[in-house]
This record gives structure tokens, sequence and C-alpha cells, in this order.
């Protein structure tokens, strides 16, 4: 245990006590708060002035994005309506080019029914001249005008074997059937009027069904590319 203090008896109370003095720090000037509030006050309002303007940007993308897609949309709907109306007025063109060929060649047929017969039988005659005997089928009422032609072609060509000329009842006028020992060939306007109809009706359907082909190369993309706004520099 600690011992007490002794008192020595000298303390001097006559003498008044003297008070400890603590030193109190002097505040910063009051422009020098004013200069740093304004400071903090402006960075504030510079951040929410960025903050803000990063949001209307970001919302006018948006919106511009928005609206680039509902044009595309229209354009699209736009440029189908041509396409599909494009491709009834070529189908249409087509159809009246090919009923006004036909329609021709029947005219060209009934007044020179033999005309083309006669041709087909001259590019014949040559190559197959060595061939022992060839048979030409045509319309009943053509048998003599053909005969006379051909036996004249024959002749011309140095065809040296047999020639036959028959009338056939299912022939039409135009239409004939060259029948040789190891082949034939056969002029038929209803088929060819028929293939050239079918190969019509091809090229329509693959067009259709092929995207990639050259006359839909004009269609709108589906893509759509934002455009950043205009950056306001005021």
């Amino acid at each position: 245990m600690a011992m007490p203090a002794r008192f020595l008896f000298d303390t001097d109370f006559s003498r008044p006590a003297v008070e400890e003095v603590v030193p109190v720090s002097e505040g910063a000037p009051v422009d020098v708060h004013v200069r740093l509030l304004a400071n903090a006050a402006e960075e504030a309002y510079q951040r929410g002035l960025a903050e803000g303007r990063a949001a209307a940007e970001a919302q006018a993308a948006r919106r511009v994005a928005d609206e680039a897609g509902r044009l595309v949309s229209a354009a699209q709907s736009i440029l189908g309506a041509l396409d599909a109306d494009r491709e009834r007025i070529e189908r249409d063109a087509a159809t009246l080019a090919f009923a006004a060929a036909r329609k021709l060649a029947a005219t060209l047929v009934a007044r020179e029914p033999t005309a083309e017969i006669e041709t087909l039988i001259a590019e014949c005659l040559g190559p197959l001249r060595q061939a022992p005997h060839i048979v030409i089928r045509v319309d009943e009422r053509d048998v003599e005008a053909i005969k006379a032609e051909a036996d004249r072609i024959a002749h011309e060509r140095g065809f040296m074997g047999r020639l036959v000329v028959l009338g056939e009842p299912d022939l039409a006028r135009g239409d004939c059937r060259i029948e040789w020992a190891d082949g034939g060939i056969v002029r038929n306007m209803d088929e060819v009027a028929g293939e050239a109809e079918a190969a019509i009706e091809r090229y329509f359907a693959a067009r259709a069904a092929d995207p990639s082909h050259p006359d839909r190369a004009g269609a709108v993309s589906d893509e759509v590319v934002p455009v950043a706004p205009e950056e306001n520099t005021r």
C-alpha cells in the first residue's frame, strides 16, 4: 500500500491562484468557407448535369432505335406490297406474251401449214442421206404437198433411200413425226407450248422461294443500326 504524501507547510496561500490559459485556435476566414462551399456546390451541379445529360442521351438513343425499327417495318411492308404487285404484273405480262406468241404461231401455221415441216425435213435429210428409209407422218390434208416438197429436198440432199409420207388423223396441221431405222423426231406445237408454260411457272416459283434471287435484292434488312444522338456542345 502506497504511503500518503506529507504536507510540508511550504504552500503560500497569500498569493492569488494563477488560472491556466488554454490556447484557442483561430477559425478559418469567412471567405475561405464561402469559397469551399461554392466549389462543393459547383462540383455537385456539374455531377448532376453530367448524370442528367447521360440519362437524356440514353433515352434519346432508345427513341431513335424504336423509330428506326418502326421505319424498317413500314419499309418492309411497302416493299413487300411492291414486290407482290411487280410479280403480278410480270406474271400477267409473261402470260399475255405467251398467249400472243401462241396465237401468232397458230395463225402462221394456218397460213402456211407445211412451211415448218419442210424446214425440219431439210434439216434431217442431210445427215440421214445414208438411211435406208425415212417415214414422214403429217396431217392427212398435207400429205400431197409434203410429199412433193420432200422428194425435191431428198434429191437436193442426195438422199437415195426410200421416202414415205403418211397421213395421220391424230396429228394437227403443222405437227409431224419423222422416223428412221434407229431414231426419230417429233414436232408437236401443243407439247412445245406446254413446256414453255411450265418453264414460266418454274421461273416464278423459284423466284418466290429464293430470297436471294436477283429480282429480290432490294429487300430491306431486318437489322436496325442504332444511331448515336447528336452531342450538345452548348
